[in-house]
């Protein structure tokens, strides 16, 4: 999912595979050896990114967090049921396909910034997923 280049640029380990049946992803820890980092896509996701912007309509990140946005030109959201933000913690949701949904979930320490984390490893998988 990322190359070797991009592993030291972003300071991560060599990757973890992901074994779950229903998708494909990796694991991987920044250089603090504490943060770790994972993207998975969801490929038995019917209506991809769609079900999550469901979800919200019926209140299902009432009590958490749901802000859209774009990253390097694909829909996301960050969203949660609750809200670990403060503490290091944040989900982020792609939309790669209309069929297919990235998860990026960072699991930091209190007081970093896992929204930023996120993000760049999401724009690093996207990069390598587009051949970039």
């Amino acid at each position: 999912m990322l190359t070797p280049s991009q592993l030291s640029a972003l300071q991560l380990s060599q990757p973890e595979a992901d074994k779950a049946s229903s998708s494909v992803g990796c694991g991987w820890r920044f250089s603090d050896g504490y943060t770790a980092v994972s993207a998975t896509f969801l490929t038995t996701v019917k209506n991809g990114l769609t079900n999550t912007y469901r979800q919200n309509a019926f209140g299902y990140y009432k009590d958490g967090y749901f802000e859209p946005t774009v990253v390097s030109g694909f829909p996301a959201v960050l969203a949660n049921t609750a809200d670990r933000r403060s503490q290091g913690q944040v989900t982020m949701l792609v939309g790669v396909s209309d069929q297919t949904e990235m998860v990026v979930l960072i699991q930091g320490s209190p007081g970093s910034n896992a929204t930023t984390a996120a993000t760049n490893v999401t724009k690093a998988v996207l990069s390598t997923m587009q051949g970039t």
